[in-house]
């Protein structure tokens, strides 16, 4: 029988080889984990749409003083800031920012309604 033998360079090319193999390996895998399990940001955006819609149905009925007002979600925070549109007495101004935690991003609705007096 022949005996195999091997010589140190091969054994250490081998090796480097794996190494460099390995952290390919590592690195596409870490890239991968990345792409596939981000958060779903159209679901957080349509929630929080969702929510400054009943905000805003909260606050529109024309009936709220000038001011500032805050709700929390499960997403975030809504702030609203109302105040008298310009110079017309019958008019409100209402600005709905919603501030959406996990993604960093923020919606803003501007929008006038008619002031209900009785």
């Amino acid at each position: 029988m022949d005996k195999i033998t091997f010589r140190a360079e091969t054994v250490v090319q081998a090796i480097v080889a794996a190494l460099i193999f390995m952290a390919v390996f590592l690195a596409s895998l870490d890239t991968v984990v990345r792409i596939t399990t981000s958060e779903d940001d159209a679901y957080l955006l349509a929630d929080a749409d969702y929510q400054i819609s009943l905000f805003f149905a909260e606050l529109a009925d024309g009936k709220h003083q000038n001011g500032s007002y805050t709700k929390y979600f499960s997403g975030g925070k809504l702030s609203a800031e109302i105040s008298q549109y310009k110079h017309y007495v019958d008019l409100q101004i209402i600005v709905i920012n919603a501030e959406i935690d996990r993604i960093k991003k923020r919606i803003v609705l501007r929008h006038i309604v008619e002031i209900k007096n009785e």
